[in-house]
């Protein structure tokens, strides 16, 4: 029902824009995710008794996995790139809806499910690796199709990849592998470098970023409203996107109270335009 605010796709009528052109395209679906999932959250703290500075626990231990994490967490890992590839490449899905179901199927595959919801590794592997996964599989269909494969690629891949192809006389296509070959190969070859960046970053510094967790409610409420606030307007320029924010941030904060699932919500954010264009084309 939310995805049906805007224009109607096939006789471009309003519906439920309420006088606001903000809505013509619908809603935006990055404006709802911040509602949904960090302004709920900020709603959430803000309702209990503000929590003091706590001390870091002592890290002790290697930063790299044991054979038996390994052979544990292989399955997981394994299950969870598959996801992640294949949402990746159908267009629309995206890392949101592959993280909740890498970490479902995680849990759900799980032999230590009682570990899950206090810091499971299994749950960390089955989501951090489907999330992953699907930067792969979204370069599939923007390489060769020129759509991009989730919200992100659109911002990133589609602005700033696409626009660098385009401006050395490159089109997205089949041409891309063949003609043109040496050079879509070598920004292949980049990403595969910048994995290896990434893996000594997050080693290097996560005993640093650990340090996150001792911060304050009182620190940390009024920086994630102020992020949600500027990161909803950034998007467009626009307030109307901030009450649009402010108003799923309501949506989740209940979602969460009533034990619901907000990855329905964005499932029918994401999905929703899509059925009803193929809906509407078979009836037509």
């Amino acid at each position: 029902l939310i995805s049906t605010i805007g224009m109607d796709p096939m006789e471009g009528v309003e519906r439920f824009m309420m006088g606001s052109t903000t809505l013509y395209n619908g809603v935006n679906v990055t404006c709802a995710l911040i509602g949904l999932f960090s302004m709920s959250q900020v709603l959430i703290l803000a309702e209990k008794a503000i929590k003091k500075r706590a001390k870091a626990a002592k890290f002790t231990g290697s930063l790299l996995l044991s054979r038996s994490d390994i052979k544990r967490l292989a399955p997981t890992i394994t299950r969870s790139w598959i996801i992640g590839n294949i949402l990746g490449i159908l267009p629309g899905a995206g890392a949101t809806i592959a993280c909740f179901m890498g970490y479902n199927e995680a849990r759900r595959f799980s032999k230590h499910k009682d570990e899950f919801g206090k810091g499971s590794i299994d749950g960390v592997a089955g989501s951090e690796a489907a999330n992953n996964a699907v930067t792969g599989g979204a370069m599939i269909p923007l390489t060769t199709l020129g759509i991009p494969g989730d919200s992100v690629t659109a911002i990133l891949l589609g602005a700033v990849l696409m626009g660098g192809l385009i401006i050395h006389g490159l089109q997205p296509g089949p041409e891309l592998f063949s003609t043109y070959a040496p050079m879509t190969y070598t920004f292949f070859a980049g990403f595969v470098l910048v994995q290896f960046a990434m893996l000594g970053v997050g080693l290097v510094g996560c005993r640093m970023f650990a340090q996150v967790s001792r911060l304050s409610d009182s620190i940390l409420i009024p920086s994630i409203f102020l992020l949600c606030v500027v990161g909803s307007f950034a998007i467009h320029n626009n307030f109307v996107e901030v009450i649009i924010m402010f108003i799923f941030g309501i949506i989740g904060y209940f979602v969460r109270k009533f034990d619901l699932n907000a990855a329905a919500i964005v499932l029918g954010l994401i999905l929703g335009p899509i059925g009803e264009n193929g809906l509407r084309r078979s009836l037509y």
